[in-house]
């Protein structure tokens, strides 16, 4: 569908949103901006003049005017989350505004005819949108900076790259090849192992501890018999990977164990979400709302939460509004977004630019997605230097899969800006019993090492591999034939071709797996004479790594500069004065201007014409704290129109006197004592709550059900 098409459903979809209100809120606005309505009424006719009250220039103007800052804000917040709902908006923000406050400004903006509500037929939830009749004025505030104010940078820090590099992950498997098991059943260093590694890796202990957790949800270290070790296929699968699939598979598996796809959709978020943070750095909350922005766009992220673990993100939207994040997507990545800041910036998708004037960290685009990407194929940087003593100094350079044949042969000795390894005869049987041969090694040298490497090494590797050649422990099946049967086995292509070594004239070992296949190449060769063949570790299926996709989120233009655009306040202020003018020209009631001059705070008048008595329904909507019988007669209209109602309560952990508010739908009341209760289904959580009428401090019906 069209551009053009697509508006003009809007404008069709907001005259049916208009048409199937309530009677008495459909009327409400319409007094507010077309005077008494007059019966008989046509209800179309009246959409029809409310959009012509929109259409014309001057109430155009007036209208943006009267924008705030925190208006411009919520609508944008309504204008970029996908189906945008009450909560997921409050969610949006987070701490930054109270349920109550977020829902009060949505209701203005709906009385103010600037964002409208209407039900969604797919998922059956009550959706707010943006006023099609005023996107073309609105269009200029609708920008992301809106909601991504840049930090304030107080204190400025180096910028350092990743923690967690491909040489410290070389250099640990190196350590792990060496040392074996290092960790407890629940993934911490035995104490032993953390004092070595304490004195190998110096201050990279921690993000060790990091990584091999990841390692372990990643089944790159497995338990086995004798502990956790290394799995050579998973890790060379792993090895295999881009460097920035790598960290980003790391660091959500660092935080718990997941199914291949959430792994992926989680590092894809997380990606995402870094590569679009602007120069000027996003602060935490900046980057929730990045992620919340990210995940609405594109759907569910599904297994984002280790099972029996909550954030801390989570826990703040259960606790402030009693109810879980869980439910809609924005929020779920918000909270996986939370939990991953930390360790991003150990791998390097994230790095710290400085901090705020609160000590906030101010956030950039980690190394992994600033720097130029390491070579993936050869001709690889020469980074080896190799001394007389047969210690190898490695600097950075070679991405992952070019440093694990590396360490098949090093010994990590120390590990900073330039890793030291150690090459000896044990570290090279290693290799040897790995299947690597002498000329492999050296090649291996050679390739990264810019001079030629030490002739007493060559000469060592060619002594360590005879001794290697001089002896040989196997295991599995052996054939055993006479001497005279020697010719014939060894002529026999059914069996000849699964010779592996002839350990002396008719002693053979096989490389056959198991019986059963023993028995069918024994019944193709014909030699029925033949006994027990060796079997040899059967070769498992590796399920490789998936790669992290993610597209780097476009940008518009200036759409990362400072919005400046909202009028001052002495617009407001001054436009403020001249509608209370213009009230007290006129010959009305008090009640009738006390009506008209709450619509003026609300900026709802954009017009004198809209100052009409006859415009204003006469009713009690608040009353404060000594006025009982006004509290309760509040909360019974509430009750006989439907409307919402706001109790205000005493807050004593707040020393600047901040209440605590409660907003929903008033269900009933009962009197308790020399008091009345009423019980309450508080929004967004839904609970039944019974409060009192005569402790609250303050209460309001709220006009309307802007998101009901």
């Amino acid at each position: 569908m069209k551009q053009n098409e697509l508006h003009v459903q809007r404008i069709i979809d907001w005259r049916e949103s208009m048409a199937t209100l309530p009677d008495a809120y459909f009327f409400e606005l319409m007094r507010m901006y077309l005077g008494e309505v007059r019966t008989p009424y046509n209800k179309t006719k009246l959409i029809e003049e409310l959009g012509a009250f929109l259409r014309k220039e001057e109430n155009r103007r007036t209208l943006v005017s009267l924008l705030s800052e925190d208006d411009v804000r919520l609508v944008c917040a309504v204008w970029f989350i996908q189906n945008a709902t009450q909560e997921k908006v409050a969610a949006f923000f987070g701490e930054e505004q109270p349920f109550a406050a977020v829902y009060e400004r949505l209701l203005n903006l709906e009385e103010r005819l600037i964002v409208y509500r209407h039900d969604d037929a797919a998922s059956g939830k009550t959706i707010v949108s943006v006023n099609p009749m005023l996107e073309d004025v609105l269009l200029p505030f609708l920008r992301r900076s809106v909601l991504f104010s840049p930090p304030v940078v107080a204190e400025l820090e180096t910028v350092r790259g990743a923690t967690v590099s491909p040489e410290l992950l070389a250099a640990y498997c190196s350590f792990l090849l060496v040392t074996g098991d290092v960790c407890k059943a629940d993934g911490s260093f035995k104490k032993r192992a953390a004092t070595v590694l304490e004195s190998i890796f110096l201050q990279n202990v921690a993000a060790l501890h990091r990584v091999t957790r990841a390692f372990i949800n990643l089944s790159v270290l497995k338990d086995d018999t004798t502990g956790f070790a290394l799995d050579g296929d998973k890790l060379e699968s792993f090895a295999e990977l881009d460097e920035l699939s790598q960290c980003a598979l790391l660091c959500v598996a660092a935080s718990g164990r997941f199914s291949r796809s959430g792994l992926v959709r989680q590092a894809q978020l997380l990606l995402e979400v870094a590569a679009g943070i602007p120069e000027s750095g996003y602060t935490r909350p900046l980057l929730l709302r990045a992620a919340f922005l990210a995940a609405e766009k594109d759907g569910d992220i599904s297994d984002s939460a280790p099972i029996g673990q909550m954030s801390r993100f989570s826990s703040m939207l259960s606790r402030s509004r009693a109810v879980e994040s869980r439910g809609f997507a924005g929020a779920d990545a918000a909270a996986m977004v939370d939990r991953l800041i930390d360790d991003a910036v150990l791998v390097g998708i994230l790095a710290e630019k400085g901090k705020t004037a609160d000590g906030e960290p101010i956030f950039v685009p980690g190394s992994v997605l600033s720097d130029d990407p390491r070579p993936v194929d050869p001709p690889f940087p020469k980074v080896l230097n190799i001394d007389a003593g047969f210690t190898v100094t490695l600097l950075p350079g070679l991405p992952l899969r070019a440093l694990l044949p590396l360490m098949s042969f090093l010994d990590v000795v120390q590990f900073d800006t330039a890793a030291q390894f150690s090459i000896s005869k044990k570290s090279v049987m290693r290799a040897f019993d790995a299947g690597m041969s002498a000329r492999q090694v050296l090649d291996l040298l050679a390739a990264y090492c810019p001079y030629d490497v030490p002739q007493n090494l060559r000469v060592s590797l060619d002594d360590w591999s005879n001794a290697y050649a001089s002896a040989a422990l196997y295991k599995g099946y052996v054939l055993h034939v006479s001497a005279e049967h020697a010719a014939a086995v060894e002529r026999n292509t059914a069996v000849a071709r699964h010779i592996m070594a002839t350990l002396a004239p008719g002693i053979y070992v096989l490389d056959v797996q198991d019986d059963e296949s023993a028995r069918a190449i024994i019944a193709k060769s014909r030699l029925d004479f033949v006994g027990k063949i060796k079997t040899v570790p059967q070769k498992k299926e590796i399920v490789r790594f998936p790669t992290v996709w993610f597209d780097r989120p476009a940008r518009a233009e200036h759409d990362d500069e400072p919005f400046s655009a909202v009028s001052p306040e002495s617009v407001r202020a001054r436009h403020g004065d001249l509608m209370r003018a213009e009230l007290e020209k006129l010959r009305l009631t008090p009640e009738q201007k006390d009506g008209l001059l709450e619509r003026i705070e609300r900026n709802i008048i954009l017009h004198p014409a809209q100052l009409r008595g006859d415009s204003v329904r006469l009713e009690q909507t608040q009353a404060g704290a000594m006025d009982f019988f006004g509290k309760v007669r509040v909360i019974e209209n509430a009750l006989g129109s439907g409307s919402m109602v706001a109790l205000e309560y005493e807050n004593p952990d707040d020393s600047a006197g901040a209440g605590i508010v409660f907003v929903g739908n008033p269900l009933g009341m009962e009197k308790h004592g020399g008091d009345s209760l009423v019980r309450m289904e508080v929004i967004p959580g839904h609970e039944e709550k019974l409060l009192s009428v005569g402790k609250a401090r303050f209460v309001r019906r709220i006009r309307g059900s802007v998101l009901k």
